[in-house]
């Protein structure tokens, strides 16, 4: 009797075309990421992609196989967040020069390898007994199964594909990206009420559903409550002291939104996240401590569901070890080995709860504070190995590995979670994601080299490509200044890319040397002493030590979970929380009216098109430029 043939899952066609795949995102979404200030989901686009050339072109291609190709892809192209967040603030900074990248590159692979490993231990945690709904996971798995769940969620998740598609196009055509209702109907200006143009905030927000609401309450606690609140009170940035809510004309409410949010809200909402992701840890602890167990100890029937506790060993040696040395070479003599040890290990506990913030976030609601995560990181490795400018290098080059750990650990988290719902063995996707991560790190870092050196980046984009052409000489100045470029205007079809995280990332940086570069003249040593002068140097340490106070209650006493939902509503934009909100009410109202068995097999394949459809737009978008930029280059 013949041997039943083999289920295809982790196969050659999987890894290589999802590590070809990869890359492409990978460089797409830089771009994208320097210019829009956020990165676009990558898994879904590498699973439509993957199921065009596994099982369109190839035709052997099984459903698992094709989670195992996008697993790859998204390995491979995640470590850009994390890049693009914190190493391009060396280029603003004019310390390109001084950057040892081989020591660069050491650092994100180490923080790749260690996001990894160090999360898989709470898996089961997240996925199966928090059961975190993970929208873009949700819209992977819709896509796998669309067409074995039948032929009408396929035509559902194809119309929310196209709808999408169509949309985000046009947004990207015109360069509207929002509605202001609150304008069209006559509300004063000071009664934020902006909705983005946004298909993937709305679908993302049908798929987290009830859990997501704690976004909406949030964003509408800061932009109506919080915000009136302060401006009564005066606890606003001084170039607003005086004015009243309805005083804002609809000329200035822009910027006070962006003052207010980097004056009050971002610190609160940071402070908020990690304070419930203490709880949070606080709480799973029993069950995390059976987890390390269940991987000491051989399964008892069948195959192991997780990698075995010596594989995750052995990956985190050998990510402190490449850590370690590149702490240490990026700093050169200014950085002892004491200091690269102390650095390597404080660095190591941040990567590991700024991996389960995010991925608690991104699994309730597709958004993360990784950008805040990553100037709090950087911040914590200059009060370690500096805040001169000796420092700064080798505090951002940590900063960046642990960056991108954290967002490694969002991307493997959800990747599991796609595969609980199709049905993959965990382990088998550890294995594949374990065994690719390395790639993507040096591709990111070339990327931002790439496109500093063909068009700059940042606030003074125009100013700084201006010195580059003058750089490369008469002929190419000339001809920049032809083209309408000046030291105050880009010229025709050079991108504006304003690097707006790398931008706020110079600015902590800078209050941080300011206050502690009169450090060493106060006898006060206290921690007191040292948290008064950071607060007089701009940093608002107590914004963030009551935020963490305010989500460890709520988290503790309300709700597990609630403190960091909250938080990351104060942290991010109106525009598009209310969207992801207003998405989250649909879901309600469809399954109240219809049942849940409509919105779950109609609305969830919709809802995962529009997620699809916007993320494919943008990131062809994006690898088109970053093509055009390099062909010009």
């Amino acid at each position: 009797m013949a041997e039943t043939p083999k289920y295809r899952e982790l196969t050659p066609a999987s890894l290589v075309g999802g590590i070809l795949v990869g890359l492409l995102l990978n460089m797409g979404i830089c771009f994208a990421g320097l210019q829009i200030g956020f990165t676009i989901v990558g898994s879904t686009v590498s699973a439509v992609l993957g199921f065009g050339l596994l099982r369109g072109v190839l035709r052997k291609g099984s459903i698992l196989e094709v989670n195992i190709f996008q697993t790859v892809a998204s390995s491979v192209n995640t470590v850009n967040a994390g890049v693009i967040f914190t190493i391009p603030v060396l280029f603003l900074m004019g310390r390109q020069e001084e950057i040892n990248y081989w020591a660069l590159a050491l650092a994100v692979t180490a923080g790749s390898v260690l996001g990894v490993v160090m999360i898989i231990p709470l898996r089961k945690q997240v996925i199966e007994l928090e059961r975190l709904r993970f929208p873009s996971a949700v819209a992977v798995a819709a896509i796998l199964k669309s067409p074995g769940a039948g032929v009408e969620k396929a035509r559902l998740l194809i119309l929310g594909i196209v709808v999408s598609a169509i949309v985000s196009f046009l947004t990207i055509r015109t360069g509207i990206g929002s509605v202001d209702v609150g304008k069209f109907i006559g509300l004063p200006a000071g009664i934020h009420f902006v909705f983005a143009i946004s298909l993937l905030s709305f679908g993302a927000g049908y798929l987290a559903g009830r859990p997501g609401l704690a976004i909406l309450y949030g964003t509408l606690l800061n932009f109506w409550i919080l915000i009136p609140l302060c401006i009564a009170f005066g606890w606003v940035p001084a170039k607003f002291a005086g004015i009243g809510l309805l005083d804002l004309g609809y000329d200035q409410v822009g910027d006070f939104i962006h003052d207010f949010q980097h004056f009050t809200s971002r610190h609160l909402g940071i402070g908020m996240i990690l304070g419930g992701a203490i709880a949070g840890i606080a709480i799973a602890l029993p069950a995390l401590k059976a987890a390390i167990s269940s991987l000491r100890s051989p399964p008892d029937e069948g195959p192991r569901e997780e990698v075995s506790l010596a594989t995750l060993n052995t990956g985190m040696a050998i990510g402190f070890l490449l850590l370690l040395v590149a702490t240490k070479f990026s700093g050169g003599e200014h950085v002892s080995w004491p200091q690269a040890v102390l650095a390597a290990a404080v660095g190591g506990v941040w990567l590991w709860l700024s991996g389960l913030v995010v991925a608690q976030t991104t699994g309730r609601t597709d958004w993360s504070p990784l950008s805040g995560l990553a100037l709090l990181a950087t911040v914590i490795m200059m009060a370690i190995l500096g805040t001169d400018n000796n420092g700064i290098i080798p505090a951002v080059t940590v900063g960046a590995a642990i960056c991108v750990a954290t967002s490694m650990c969002a991307d493997m988290m959800a990747d599991l979670k796609t595969g609980y719902l199709i049905g993959s063995r965990p382990a088998r996707q550890q294995v594949a994601q374990i065994a690719t991560c390395w790639i993507g790190p040096a591709v990111s870092v070339a990327t931002v080299l790439l496109l500093w050196n063909a068009n700059a980046f940042g606030p003074n984009q125009a100013e700084e490509l201006y010195k580059i052409k003058a750089a490369q000489g008469p002929e190419a100045l000339a001809a920049y200044e032809q083209a309408g470029g000046s030291e105050t205007k880009l010229a025709r079809g050079v991108p504006k890319l304003g690097a707006p995280q790398a931008a706020a990332l110079q600015s902590a940086i800078q209050m941080v040397q300011e206050a502690t570069s009169g450090s060493g003249e106060s006898s006060d040593s206290s921690e007191s002493g040292i948290i008064d002068r950071l607060e007089k140097g701009g940093i608002p340490v107590y914004k963030y030590l009551a935020g963490a106070a305010i989500g460890l209650l709520v988290s503790l006493l309300v709700s597990p979970g609630l403190g960091v939902m909250i938080g990351l509503s104060l942290y991010l934009p109106f525009e598009y929380m209310i969207v992801f909100g207003i998405g989250g009410l649909l879901s309600i109202f469809i399954s109240r009216q219809f049942g849940a068995r409509i919105a779950e097999d109609k609305g969830v394949p919709i809802a995962a098109g529009l997620i699809v459809g916007d993320a494919l737009v943008g990131i062809i978008h994006a690898i088109y430029k970053v093509a055009a930029l390099s062909i010009g280059a």
